[in-house]
């Protein structure tokens, strides 16, 4: 009996040493599905960031979603999106230290007012 609870034991040990840790972490991951650019994120820190962009363009869910499949990426507005979250990442690390958002140049509007 002692010995088989030991195999048991040890079969496991090896089998987690076995598993790629990228495949470990996708069980472990978001509730989200298709995150692509905020995978830094815990899904807390993914709501509050999605709540901050509706608040920063003045717009709702369905701006850059597909109705209520937020995983799909059938509205093209989602990839521009991810392209403005990446370059917002790469100007808060190379040259603002985290102080560039959203709501500096949108200030409320999906499309930027160039002329201020």
């Amino acid at each position: 009996m002692k010995r088989s609870i030991v195999f048991v034991f040890c079969s496991c040990i090896v089998l987690v040493g076995i598993v790629p840790p990228t495949s470990r972490a996708m069980r472990a991951q978001s509730r989200f599905a298709n995150i692509k650019v905020l995978t830094d994120m815990s899904d807390g820190e993914i709501q509050r960031e999605m709540q901050n962009f509706t608040k920063s363009l003045g717009v709702n869910c369905t701006y850059c979603h597909q109705g209520t499949d937020f995983a799909s990426d059938e509205n093209p507005k989602k990839e521009v999106a991810r392209k403005m979250i990446t370059m917002v990442k790469t100007i808060n690390k190379d040259f603002l230290g985290g102080k560039a958002a959203c709501v500096l140049c949108h200030r409320g509007s999906a499309v930027p007012d160039a002329s201020q």
